[in-house]
């Protein structure tokens, strides 16, 4: 028994008749992969589902204010695939500006189309609006009958626009979820580029990485840092990417001058700049702006004052980046202000800790009888014999320390013994022998004084032959900043004036030191010394 559609009603036939294209547009997009694949099955659906020979999918590109050709099916698709329609070109431009429907039954007699094929051709076109949920247009999927006989009517356009509507949903969510992958990406490689940067002590390094950070996630080809000195001129300190064909590097690199472009805006209103067509511009820089077509710049501050502009540019076309851009930029900056700021507090804990070891070195000299300017006139040399023998950066500063404090185990010998005149008796000469070890003792408490400093401190007196204090080594058992150390020691103190001696001359000091070698000296460290007092000699 048939029961019979209440009055009013549509019966279940119409119903599902009515809603067959929607549902089978929902369930075209809804298997899409990609954007990619969405695009391409949304045009082979709107040209099975209509009576058209084409049909194109378009979106809305801001960085060329064009539409674009993204997926196309049927006649001249191949052609029609990555073509750009500048804004006003095309019954599309219409579609997209009005967000509403365009069905015209001879489009060849419309001064606005735009044929693929170069010449007008008969046949109807109809375009509908791309919207994502909120409404905004994306772009225009239409169709057209060009060599053909059809004609495109009301269950075309009422298709095709439900076509639309799933493909502006699906599209959107594609969108969203690239969003949210690519902000995924983002806070990592910013989490990575904390971790690279923490490690790092050059302020250059620091910032070049950074650069190049900005330049993977935001999609710019060139980054720039600007420094600015204190009667606010300012010069490209750093450069990083492809400078293409802009003026960039022979214009600004290194030479100071008057703020221009996006770095004299920062400047003024110590914001982040964005500049999307940076040739029409009004505020472009003259010189250095030719061949960038798009910029960001942010400030860059050091303890509170503007110190420098860090940008990215794109010099290839017009780039607006990704959403979000000038908070990334401002995130990296802050990056960059925080590392450098640890970098400069570090910088000066060195400089204090050095400037405090030097004045130790100095107190001691003092009280030990040395000549004036022993301590500056050993470490001097010392890292001068290093630089020959290719001493490392940090084998040089263990060295140079290690002569602020090869006697500071003498704070405990008694004035009597210290200052005595005439021979030590046996006991006095092992107390004086002893300042070694108790040195060594005096810094292992000491965590910023590292082992090899130590090991000048208590084997500045061992003997290559091994007949030297505290521990009897010999050769290379003797540390090798030790061995540098000693010879410089030896040869300060014979061409210094002591109360109980004269002082020897150059030539003198040098014979002793060859005559020595291979007993008390290190034979190879002498004849290093040696060739650095000629060069000294004859550059005097």
């Amino acid at each position: 028994m048939t029961v019979p559609a209440p009055v009013g009603s549509m019966d279940a036939f119409g119903l599902s008749e009515h809603l067959k294209p929607a549902l089978e547009a929902h369930a075209v997009v809804l298997l899409a992969q990609s954007a990619e694949d969405l695009f391409h099955r949304c045009v082979s659906m709107a040209l099975h589902s209509t009576r058209a020979t084409t049909a194109v999918l378009l979106l809305f590109r801001p960085h060329h204010d064009a539409l674009e050709v993204v997926a196309a099916s049927g006649h001249h698709s191949d052609e029609a695939l990555g073509l750009l329609l500048p804004r006003g070109q095309g019954l599309s431009w219409q579609v997209f500006s009005s967000g509403e429907a365009l069905l015209i039954d001879q489009a060849y007699r419309h001064q606005a189309a735009h044929f693929v094929a170069g010449h007008p051709q008969a046949g109807a076109y109809l375009g509908v609006p791309l919207l994502d949920p909120d409404g905004h247009a994306l772009g225009v999927l239409s169709v057209d009958t060009t060599n053909s006989d059809e004609v495109l009517g009301a269950d075309d356009s009422r298709t095709l626009t439900l076509l639309a509507q799933a493909a502006g949903v699906a599209y959107s969510r594609h969108v969203a979820l690239e969003l949210a992958q690519a902000n995924a990406r983002k806070f990592e490689r910013l989490a990575q580029l904390s971790a690279e940067i923490e490690g790092l002590e050059d302020p250059d390094e620091i910032a070049r990485h950074a650069l190049q950070t900005l330049i993977d996630l935001s999609g710019f080809t060139t980054g720039a840092m600007f420094t600015l000195d204190d009667h606010e001129q300012t010069a490209l300190h750093l450069l990083v990417g492809d400078v293409g064909d802009s003026r960039l590097a022979e214009a600004w690199v290194r030479h100071p001058h008057a703020p221009e472009g996006v770095v004299a805006e920062v400047m003024t209103t110590r914001k982040v700049v964005s500049v999307h067509q940076y040739a029409g511009w009004t505020g472009a820089a003259q010189v250095g702006g030719r061949g960038v077509y798009s910029a960001v710049a942010a400030p860059l501050h050091a303890a509170g004052r503007l110190v420098g502009v860090i940008g990215l540019l794109h010099v290839h076309h017009v780039h607006g980046g990704p959403p979000g851009v000038g908070s990334l930029l401002e995130m990296v900056v802050a990056r960059i202000e925080r590392a450098t700021e640890r970098v400069r507090a570090q910088e000066h804990l060195r400089d204090m800790r050095e400037a405090a070891l030097r004045a130790v070195g100095r107190v001691l000299e003092g009280r030990d009888g040395e000549t004036y300017g022993h301590t500056d006139r050993v470490t001097a040399l010392a890292l001068q014999l290093g630089e020959v023998l290719h001493l490392t950066d940090d084998e040089r500063q263990h060295l140079r320390w290690g002569a602020y404090l090869h006697d500071i185990g003498k704070v405990t010998v008694p004035d009597a013994i210290l200052l005595k005149p005439g021979a030590l008796t046996p006991e006095e000469r092992q107390t004086i022998e002893q300042h070694v070890v108790i040195g060594d003792g005096m810094l292992r408490d000491e965590v910023f004084v590292p082992r090899e400093v130590r090991a000048v401190v208590r084997s500045h007196h061992e003997r290559w032959d091994g007949r030297g204090y505290p521990d009897g080594l010999h050769g290379e058992q003797i540390p090798l900043l030790a061995r540098i150390f000693s010879v410089v020691d030896v040869y300060d103190a014979l061409i210094s004036e002591r109360p109980y001696k004269r002082a020897w001359s150059h030539d003198d000091a040098i014979a002793e030191l060859k005559r020595s070698a291979g007993t008390q000296f290190d034979p190879r460290v002498v004849e290093a010394f040696c060739a650095l007092a000629t060069l000294k000699v004859d550059d005097a």
